[in-house]
């Protein structure tokens, strides 16, 4: 079966896990995971003319600490309409789309970060996914990888369903190999017992080509 088919299978059987697990999000965040959440959006450097993309955004959870930097351009972008619709009542002045980062159209971008928080162990093809995104980024754009509970919580969560989670979150060494053909360079890495918090910069170019 082509790689491309497999995406798409496994897309489907995220969409269908979190198509129905839209309650569960609707629970109250942790004061202390909300903390860590704050610390992840600070390292972006975030600007008020930034154009920002938020990966696996769900309901909207990183949406609240973009908007406290005076971002105005925040496009969330997930698999599940369920949650997107729920972002879109939190969120009524905020731009979706469902689909995969991997097939956004470039018409939406570019953008000045692009967030992956707590979703980059999902992606089907980590590499592809920091290619695709790289092309889509401005001069100097940011790429935030993160979890605020850390990367052994998300192994955790990896080992009890593979099929959702495929790959665990990449130590420095296994970030270093993805982006080594990549106009990208790590800015700050830090990977703590409930905190995971990776910033890829982009070195040279406007938009880099696919």
């Amino acid at each position: 079966m082509p790689s491309s088919d497999r995406r798409r299978q496994h897309n489907v059987y995220q969409r269908e896990v979190f198509d129905n697990s839209v309650e569960s999000f609707r629970q109250p965040i942790p004061a202390d995971v909300q903390r860590r959440t704050e610390q992840i959006v600070a390292a972006a450097k975030l600007r008020e003319n930034d154009r920002v993309l938020d990966v696996g955004t769900g309901i909207g959870v990183l949406i609240p600490h973009i908007q406290r930097f005076g971002v105005q351009e925040i496009i969330g972008c997930d698999l599940s309409e369920p949650m997107l619709a729920e972002a879109r009542k939190r969120f009524p002045g905020v731009k979706f789309w469902r689909g995969d980062v991997i097939d956004i159209s470039p018409a939406l971008g570019p953008f000045d970060v692009i967030f992956f928080n707590a979703v980059f162990g999902n992606m089907w093809n980590q590499g592809d996914t920091l290619k695709i995104s790289a092309a889509h980024l401005t001069r100097n754009g940011r790429i935030v990888i993160s979890h605020p509970m850390g990367a052994a919580f998300a192994q955790e969560l990896a080992a009890k369903d593979p099929k959702m989670i495929p790959h665990t979150l990449p130590g420095e060494k296994r970030m270093a190999e993805l982006i080594r053909d990549l106009q990208l360079k790590v800015q700050a890495f830090r990977d703590e017992k409930h905190l995971y918090l990776c910033v890829l910069e982009q070195r040279t170019g406007d938009i880099q080509s696919s």
